[in-house]
């Protein structure tokens, strides 16, 4: 099904979570709204491309987990694959990011791991203010154990207040009734929180944000004119050399 979402006439796309970390954060000057925005309109791949690439192990166990009747070695593989990887890796952060993907296989392992799950092909969708376009992707849709009802999960650290989350998970919600999907409900978008190990469930109806919403799409499409380009590297070295 196409994304009836977006359309040539709409060249402000962001993603859930810069709206979510718009409506939460204190300071919404000029140029905290900028700095916000600014990897949106100048990152050719993406800012969500570092995001929804960070799980990818660990959705790539899950997926071949339901593909595989749910068979206890897919996890255990996978599992010890990233421990190998963990232990092997140069840098911190990779190891750090193998860490996570265990834990989240971990996670929905202890959540999910008795759930014939039959996983589908991820819809692009996105919710729709004005001239702003709110990517909303899950990173897992599937359906049930009776194969009739959608299940949209999101995987990540909750590091912020429960607000956050379900900012998240509302917007998913509204992209996906909004692109035709309209038996989403709302249990069954869910975010899993890798450390706690525990789900998380839109606890909003479709409504509860909508002036909210409104309002940060309006500052957006009012701001992004005047965003620039992320200074050079090379610019920023001589300025620190010049400065010291």
């Amino acid at each position: 099904m196409p994304l009836q979402t977006e359309s040539s006439d709409s060249p402000v796309r962001v993603s859930v979570s810069c709206l979510a970390e718009l409506i939460k954060s204190p300071d919404r000057s000029p140029a905290s709204v900028a700095s916000l925005l600014r990897p949106f309109k100048f990152n050719k791949r993406g800012e969500g491309f570092a995001r929804s690439g960070y799980y990818q192990y660990a959705l790539a166990a899950i997926r071949s987990y339901h593909s595989s009747a749910n068979a206890p070695k897919v996890f255990e593989e996978a599992i010890a694959e990233l421990h190998k990887k963990s232990m092997t890796a140069k840098e911190k952060w990779e190891r750090v990011k193998f860490e996570k993907n265990v834990n989240a296989i971990q996670a929905y392992r202890t959540i999910y791991g008795k759930r014939k799950f039959q996983v589908l092909k991820n819809h692009r969708i996105g919710y729709r203010i004005g001239n702003v376009v709110f990517t909303a992707q899950p990173d897992l849709w599937v359906f049930d154990e009776d194969g009739r009802i959608p299940v949209l999960l999101k995987i990540g650290i909750a590091k912020k207040q429960p607000a956050y989350v379900d900012i998240l998970l509302t917007v998913i919600r509204k992209a996906a009734v909004g692109s035709g999907y309209r038996d989403i409900r709302a249990r069954n978008v869910v975010y899993l929180n890798v450390t706690t190990g525990r789900e998380m469930i839109c606890e909003s109806g479709l409504t509860r944000f909508n002036r909210t919403f409104a309002f940060i799409a309006r500052n957006i499409s009012k701001a992004w004119p005047s965003v620039t380009p992320p200074e050079p590297p090379e610019r920023r070295a001589r300025a620190h050399t010049a400065s010291a």
